[in-house]
């Protein structure tokens, strides 16, 4: 009897100091990306039932999705992101950080974009790189 609970205690000390990346995992926020709680209140605002905070960074798109790419699972979209007016290519990407299978399923996931599209009227366009978390009120 002895032998046995020891052995689930060891058992749950292995469990717990592991860590399993299928398992939902909190947010870490880029290294020198800064909250913009008016972006965030703007995109919050425009999804009913959903909570938004947005980070933005001056460093390029491809080094913000090669620090998530390493965290998050990607979900890709079917399409590349939009073109601005200008013609200008916006460069996105997705990740699921509650570890549900799909965007439509999550409860939790996140967006980096590059450039900046924002504002009531999406004309507050800034040469910033974006990381947008979107969580399930």
């Amino acid at each position: 009897m002895r032998r046995s609970a020891l052995f689930f205690v060891i058992l749950g000390i292995l469990l717990a100091s592991v860590n399993i990346p299928c398992l939902a995992q909190d947010f870490k926020p880029y290294a020198g990306s800064k909250l913009d709680a008016k972006a965030s209140s703007e995109a919050s605002a425009a999804a009913p039932g959903k909570q938004s905070e947005v980070y933005t960074t001056g460093d390029g798109f491809d080094q913000v999705y090669a620090f998530y790419k390493s965290r998050y699972k990607e979900y890709t979209m079917r399409s590349s992101g939009p073109r601005l007016p200008s013609g200008q290519q916006i460069q996105w990407a997705f990740f699921i950080i509650d570890a549900e299978k799909d965007l439509k399923s999550s409860k939790y996931w996140m967006k980096i974009q590059r450039p900046y599209v924002g504002g009531v009227d999406g004309k507050d366009i800034r040469d910033v790189t974006v990381i947008q978390t979107v969580r399930a009120k």
